[in-house]
């Protein structure tokens, strides 16, 4: 192939590297001559560059060529702007002065350009020879970062069409040409292999030039000037040259005095002081780190966490995960989850402590997906339980539990580490019917205790209405011998209920025995010899640590202590309670008696004023349910009809949530009946999958599976045809409340909007909860259409959060972190969201919580709540506002529910069962007025009776809780944020602080997520010893040095078996000394010291 580089082809290499005046003098300058284009993508530039390749530009010029230059937004400095002014202003003078000075001979235009550069540059705009664009990171642009454009390509196309491309270290300025050393990689289009490269090359180029790029904006360079995007977003004054490229003397010498305090920051983290801020960006507050340690003391780890909702059980399981992996004490790891709340697990370990998981998603097609959406497909016989290179593995447990899925599980050669189970009160068996019958998930985690040595199982709710539903959860973790025998287990709770005096002297023996079953199986001798010393009475000491040996003379114990001090007696079979040893119950009762604060809780429910056509609507929906939807059921099988009910349920809560979201579920349900009638299996289990998107009890396979008798029978076709026809005339009534339709009149959407925007009016933020995606979706039209901008409102859904561009005039999709981060800044004033937002977010920004239609489960209504009413939060009250139909089943209970604060608790816990099933008993007997208000009051009074039934077991079922010991964690945080600073300084980078946010600026954009540190212990992103962006400065300060000062004192670190780190000093008596507390932090102090610039 003939080109215009022709002669250079034998010249040019496809790398160079070295001095940067040379690769300007062997590749830029001899390239220039012959392009005709000339694209560039370059973090800095100076005009200095263009005196340098002054002869290479002059030939891009008379080639009749021109340049398009993108340069980062940070370097729109002084030379820029006036050359674009001029350019404006003295176009025609320009033109005419440097045209008649290269007329007569064009060598002259390399003189001209490094005579007088401005000017040249100026003619060079004007004359359309040089275009440039300015780029800002999308996220340093909407204030959730301070990343700098950085990118550096160069592509170069001559007359006939031959293209040459460069990446590498240089920018266009005179440092890189002339002082640097530098590294480019340069692929020829006549070479083979390269056209993949310089195809990918050009594709990037054009997508940052016209503004197509996902984490940039480009601006022309007028309109950058005018925004003042450099003053706005950058330091006043620009930098000389490109900091990262400064070598001077000066900085070799700065890098290598912070080298000593680098090497400590790259290993305090596994330090016993600060091995709890040392699992990723994340402060855990005492109470979790309690947990994690309670879960570290004995082995292997099993454990339950059974926080209060919203105390944290997810971030405590991620510091365990984290310090297993950490410390190599697992590599394979497998959370079993319920489907609805994956997604959250997969990004917050992830973003909190840097593991990077697999969530592993069966349809539409099977395929494995981690946080950064990277995607592995999988053939139908390849298992996501041992592929390759996956060792940490998110499935949901409705999928898991499933035969085919279980054995596959189960059949996995490698076998997994540490299994975790969320919502794991799902595991409880099945007593309803009389008889005891193990779920399929009781039955899943029963295998998996069997054959993984480490096992951690999360509910808030470990006991509910029977002592039965601990044992079933402590089953799974290993609890075994005369424990499992249910009498027994009864028996021993009733025994410790009664005041210890009324008890029998042979119950009491059999609560020794029992005891000593457990203590022998699952507990070490010093743990025994340690209860037994701290609660018997010292002349009964010796007896009872022989009985917890030999298995004997309960009898003579039991009477002995029972005549010395049946309180003791009592205190010590309870503490050989199971529960004592096994589960971790942290309560926010706990935590208000230590010290911490919540916000009080502003709580109102707000009737919808519903029109007589309205309620004809309402009714017509209800009618539907009860004599239409699915009169098919009587041709099932009993045992095919258990999912039917619930989704009864579901489709009564989806009608009263929102008119759209009743018009959406009826649209679909028509599409479910015709896969019936056609007998499209793909059709029916693609409509499950929309029904039961939100809900996190039933499964759409079980429902598929029920549905498969009716795909093979013929006479259900008259029944469904009757229910098409109700199903027809229903949408035609819904049709105005279609989604998109314009100016529907839902009466709760115009109620919403009152609440909104009278919490608005007093300056709050505020988090507008839904089941459902339909609902949200068009609430968020309602709003826009009804005044309030797009910008001011953010969505989270299971989809993902989604944030408005108002560039592009559309939303782009954002991780919950953007989310988070982006209702921290001044713009977003609104986020409306599903339940997937309730769940392990930190939402604190905003103070007040909307709740447009109410789930069935009260915890669930917690969680949402628990976003903002939380620790941390800095409002003094927080507002929740329960928007809903007056009269319904939900409105009545929940009502109720509120106005009696002192049950409020209870029935969030233990009693949410009877809550809700509460709920569904009136429903199925389609309770209204006086009825529903009997029904309601017969609720409570149930919950009433179990709740005094409960106190006089208050402390059985507590577990073990956090104390109250604490640490000062930020006399550590102080010094860290002392260290970021002198080594961003040392490298060239600035630093700066906002809203208790540290921020460095010209990090890698693979750290721009962390960006921000927080430096207050309630926020997100915290400092910590793990936090990325200080790892990276550590690691650079040492990887940049190759010489570290002299000091009077060396410092070791060195770990123990459990991976455990302990700081030691040697000083010039050669004396070894390990180094805690304040001691500790004087060491760091001197460390740092030699950092410092005088």
């Amino acid at each position: 192939m003939n080109c215009t580089f022709e002669d250079l082809k034998l010249q040019l290499a496809i790398n160079y590297t070295g001095d940067g005046k040379k690769i300007g003098r062997d590749f830029y300058i001899p390239v220039l001559k012959r392009s005709k284009r000339y694209d560039r993508l370059s973090g800095y530039f100076s005009l200095d560059s263009l005196v340098v390749t002054a002869v290479g530009v002059a030939g891009l010029i008379a080639n009749g060529g021109s340049m398009r230059l993108v340069v980062g937004a940070h370097d729109v400095g002084e030379e820029l702007m006036t050359a674009q002014d001029l350019s404006i202003q003295r176009a025609a003078e320009i033109i005419e002065e440097i045209g008649c000075r290269i007329s007569e001979d064009m060598s002259t235009l390399a003189d001209v350009i490094a005579a007088e550069r401005i000017k040249a540059l100026a003619w060079m705009i004007c004359t359309d020879r040089l275009e440039v664009r300015v780029a800002i990171p999308r996220k340093t642009y909407y204030h959730r970062g301070n990343g700098i454009f950085h990118e550096k390509l160069l592509i170069f196309e001559d007359d006939d069409g031959c293209h040459i491309s460069a990446i590498g270290s240089a920018n266009e300025t005179r440092y890189a040409y002339e002082q640097n050393g530098e590294s480019l990689t340069v692929h020829m289009s006549w070479r083979e292999g390269a056209s993949a490269y310089l195809e990918q090359h050009a594709k990037n180029f054009d997508s940052i030039w016209n503004n197509h790029h996902p984490d940039y904006l480009v601006f022309p360079l007028p309109d950058a000037i005018h925004r003042a995007l450099r003053e706005r977003y950058y330091s006043t004054e620009p930098p000389m040259n490109d900091p990262i490229e400064n070598a001077s003397q000066e900085k070799e010498s700065a890098i290598s005095q912070l080298v000593p305090a680098a090497r400590l920051m790259r290993s305090i983290r596994c330090l016993a002081e600060f091995i709890h801020l040392g699992l990723g960006p994340v402060r855990l507050y005492p109470h979790q780190r309690f947990t994690m340690d309670a879960v570290f003391s004995r082995y292997p780890y099993r454990a339950l966490l059974a926080d209060e909702v919203g105390l944290g059980k997810t971030l405590e399981a991620g510091a365990i995960i984290k310090r297993l992996l950490d410390d190599r004490q697992a590599e394979r790891v497998l959370i079993l989850v319920p489907k609805n709340v994956a997604p959250q697990w997969l990004e917050e370990l992830y973003f909190h402590f840097g593991i990077k998981f697999w969530l592993y998603k069966s349809s539409p097609k099977r395929m494995l997906v981690d946080a950064e959406h990277n995607k592995i497909n999988l053939s139908q016989d390849e298992s996501p339980y041992d592929y390759p290179g996956v060792n940490c593995l998110i499935v949901s447990w409705h999928y898991a539990r499933r035969g085919e899925q279980r054995a596959r599980i189960l059949a996995n050669e490698r076998g997994f580490d540490l299994v975790v189970a969320d919502e794991a009160h799902a595991a409880r068996k099945n007593r309803s019917s009389g008889s005891v019958t193990r779920t399929l998930l009781n039955a899943l985690l029963q295998e998996i205790s069997i054959a993984n040595p480490h096992l951690v199982l999360l509910t808030a709710t470990p006991v509910q209405l029977n002592p039965l539903e601990a044992m079933d959860l402590l089953e799974i973790l290993g609890l075994g011998g005369i424990w499992v025998h249910e009498q027994n287990f009864e028996r021993f709770y009733d025994i410790l209920q009664r005041e210890p005096t009324e008890v029998p002297e042979d119950d009491w023996a059999f609560g020794l025995r029992m005891v000593q079953d457990f203590a022998i199986r699952m507990l070490g001798q010093h743990e025994i010899e340690e209860v037994t010393y701290s609660i018997a009475p010292i002349e009964l000491r010796s007896d009872v640590l022989k009985m917890m040996g030999t298995r004997k003379e309960f009898g003579l114990v039991a009477s002995r202590f029972l005549a010395r001090d049946p309180i003791a007696l009592r205190r010590f079979v309870m503490s050989f309670s199971p529960l004592q040893w096994l589960m971790i119950r942290n309560t926010r009762a706990r935590l208000t008696e230590q010290g911490f604060t919540f916000p009080e809780r502003n709580t109102q429910e707000v009737a919808v004023e519903l029109l007589p056509s309205h309620i004809e609507l309402l009714d017509s929906l209800d009618e539907y349910l009860r004599s239409q939807y699915a009169a098919y059921e009587r041709l099932l099988n009993p045992q095919n009809r258990g999912t039917m009910g619930f989704v009864k349920c579901i489709y009564h809560q989806r009608f009263v949530s929102s008119f759209t979201a009743a018009y959406e579920t009826l649209r679909h349900r028509l599409e479910f009946l015709d896969g019936i009638l056609n007998r499209d299996r793909d059709a029916v289990r693609r409509v499950a999958e929309k029904i039961l998107e939100d809900d996190e009890e039933l499964d759409e396979e079980d429902y598929v599976e029920e549905m498969e008798e009716l795909l093979s029978r013929s006479d259900v076709g008259i029944m469904i045809d009757r229910e098409r026809v109700a199903l027809t005339q229903l949408l035609d009534a819904l049709t105005q409340y279609a989604p998109g339709c314009k100016g529907m009149s839902d009466p709760k959407m115009t109620k919403v909007y009152e609440v909104l925007s009278e919490l608005l009016g007093e300056g709050r933020k505020v988090l507008v909860f839904s089941k459902y995606v339909d609902t949200i979706r068009a609430l968020h039209g309602y709003l826009r259409e009804h005044g309030m901008s797009s910008a001011e409102i953010a969505l989270y859904t299971g989809e993902g959060g989604e944030i408005y561009d108002p560039l592009s005039g559309n939303y782009y999709i954002v991780a919950k972190e953007d989310v988070r981060k982006a209702l921290e800044g001044p713009i977003i004033r609104v986020l409306l969201c599903t339940d997937a937002a309730s769940e392990g977010l930190n939402l604190q920004a905003a103070s007040a919580v909307i709740n447009v239609d109410m789930p069935w489960n009260p915890a669930r209504v917690e969680q949402r709540i628990g976003r903002v009413d939380r620790l941390g939060q800095r409002a003094s009250s927080v507002c929740v506002r329960n928007v809903w139909y007056p009269g319904t089943i939900e409105a009545r209970m929940y009502q109720v529910l509120f106005e009696r604060h002192g049950v409020y608790q209870f029935v969030v816990g233990p009693a949410q069962e009877i809550f809700s099933r509460g709920l569904r008993q009136a429903f199925d007997l389609n309770a209204r007025g006086e009825a529903l208000n009997r029904f309601v009051a017969e609720t409570f009074k149930e919950i009433d009776r179990i709740r005094e039934e409960n106190a006089s077991a208050e402390g059985l079922f507590s577990g073990q809780q956090w104390a109250g010991e604490k640490t000062d964690d930020d006399v550590l945080v102080e010094r860290l944020r002392g260290f970021v600073v002198s080594a961003a300084e040392a490298l060239g980078l600035s630093t700066h602080e906002l809203n208790d946010k540290l921020f460095v600026d010209g990090v890698p954009s693979y750290l721009d997520s962390w960006n921000g540190a927080a430096l207050t212990s309630e926020k997100a992103n915290a400092l910590t010893p793990a936090h990325p962006i200080l790892l990276w400065l550590a690691e650079e300060i040492c990887r940049q040095s190759d010489s570290w000062p002299s000091l009077p004192i060396s410092y070791y670190i060195i770990k123990d078996g459990m991976g455990v780190g302990h700081l030691y000093e040697i000083g010039d008596d050669g004396l070894m000394n390990e180094l805690h507390g304040k001691d500790l932090l004087n060491a760091m102090d001197f460390l740092l010291a030699q950092g410092v610039r005088a």
